[in-house]
């Protein structure tokens, strides 16, 4: 088949991009956006290659049961959401199925049942955090998305996933960049000022805080323009705008933030409550985007840490603290390992203030300096990696401190299978195994793995 014919073909599974999977008679791999599996339905090849294809859906003749007419204006130019096209039920059966497929495929190992995924409290306007790319039109800003696989921008007026008191916010930050007359940057000529808006949202304080990725150091004249055009309208709208920072970002790669900010306005840092802790961060700390959900997801994780004497937890890639304050509850203490320097400072305040410093030891700097250096006596083990998982370094330095069981939180179900058989070489198998939807209407799910010594 030639790029731009089209074939009838029922789709198999859904993919961990949020395509469905089809094979042709030959054998051809079929990637196709905006279907569902079970569905029959006529596709046309936009992209052809030697192993694979990518396919538009045509006419369906057989639907899935759990399609459903997306909410959204911007759904399928826009690159953020990939399965608004599916009702909520079969979401999370399809991200059950990537994790389930991720261990069948990678793992290939016996492993337990998994259980089926923990649904949201909210279906849409649960995200307390976007970044919004900002482009160029016919010299005026413009501000939105991505587009699925590019990095054209669609413009967008509104985020239905964002929280209700801010899914407007991108067509007030598009008006206040242009009133400023500040420079989009172009990713092509490495020119321009602007290059994205970071949106932060506290559901139990109402606190906001914007931060403006600039692509170099803002002058005093621009600064100025900032703090008489753009701040001015942000703190009409949004009473409760805590906060306004710069964050200086000079490479040309696809990396976000970068490692300065700077304060223009208020005091850098916003709040917000987990359960019964309260948390302050900073524009590049991490902070799980769905709070309601996070609460559940971190109770579940210190539920498995938990030991009938409460003995010390060690934890790796801890951030600001959140899952940390959960672990304290059931544990003598807690060891925090955590390599990004704002975060530490945080984390560190964060447990003054809720009375959790005389049971957590912070170690501050990577995980791979650290790990080797830990005496044995953790029964447990948490840890809670980048999209990448684990390296091997650390893997090997948590099954040398031979504790009885790891707990692996994890936002990645490939890394996490992946680093699941290195675990098992380790001597630890997996004894349970759940997920928890954390971004709806994304194909993305958050999962955690409990993990036992062998022979213990």
């Amino acid at each position: 088949m030639k790029t731009g014919e089209s074939i009838r073909l029922q789709m198999e599974k859904i993919s961990s991009d949020g395509s469905a999977i089809a094979r042709t008679p030959e054998g051809l791999v079929v990637f196709v956006p905006g279907a569902l599996p079970g569905e029959d339905l006529e596709v046309r090849l936009s992209v052809r290659k030697k192993e694979y294809a990518i396919g538009s859906p045509g006419k369906i003749y057989m639907a899935n049961p759990g399609r459903t007419e997306p909410f959204c204006p911007y759904y399928g130019t826009c690159g953020g959401c990939q399965l608004q096209h599916a009702d909520y039920n079969l979401q999370r059966e399809l991200k059950w199925s990537i994790v389930n497929d991720a261990f069948a495929r990678i793992y290939k190992n016996p492993y337990p049942e998994i259980s089926p995924c923990s649904g949201s409290p909210l279906e849409k306007n649960y995200r307390n955090k976007t970044s919004f790319p900002v482009g160029g039109r016919s010299g005026a800003a413009i501000v939105g998305y991505y587009s699925r696989r590019s990095h054209d921008i669609v413009e967008t007026v509104r985020c239905p996933i964002m929280a209700k008191d801010v899914e407007e916010s991108p067509e007030l930050f598009a008006y206040a960049l242009r009133s400023s007359g500040l420079a989009p940057y172009n990713e092509k000529t490495g020119k321009g000022m602007i290059r994205h808006i970071i949106l932060r949202y506290a559901f139990s304080t109402k606190d906001i805080l914007v931060s403006i990725v600039t692509a170099k150091k803002a002058s005093k004249e621009e600064k100025k323009l900032i703090l008489e055009k753009i701040l001015p309208p942000l703190k009409e709208k949004y009473e409760n705008l805590r906060t306004l920072t710069l964050n200086y970002n000079p490479s040309r790669g696809n990396i976000i933030v970068g490692k300065n900010t700077e304060t223009l306005s208020g005091d850098g840092k916003i709040e917000e409550d987990l359960g019964p802790f309260r948390f302050r961060y900073d524009t590049t700390a991490f902070f799980q985007v769905n709070p309601l959900q996070a609460v559940r997801l971190y109770e579940k994780a210190a539920e498995m840490a938990a030991t009938e004497e409460n003995d010390p937890v060690l934890e790796l890639y801890s951030g600001i603290g959140t899952l940390t304050a959960f672990l304290s509850r059931h544990s003598s203490s807690v060891t925090a390992v955590e390599e990004w320097g704002p975060s530490v400072e945080r984390m560190k305040e964060n447990m003054e203030r809720n009375r959790l410093s005389g049971k957590v030891r912070i170690a501050a700097g990577p995980v791979e300096n650290h790990i080797r250096s830990f005496p044995k006596g953790f029964r447990t083990i948490v840890v809670d990696p980048p999209r990448t998982g684990c390296s091997r370094e650390v893997l090997a330095g948590m099954t040398n401190l031979e504790p009885e069981k790891i707990v692996y939180v994890s936002c990645n179900p490939a890394t996490l299978a992946r680093d699941a058989a290195l675990l098992l070489e380790g001597g630890y198998e997996p004894e349970e195994i759940c997920c928890f939807d954390m971004f709806p209407q994304t194909v993305h799910v958050e999962s955690i793995a409990l993990f036992r010594r062998k022979n213990t």
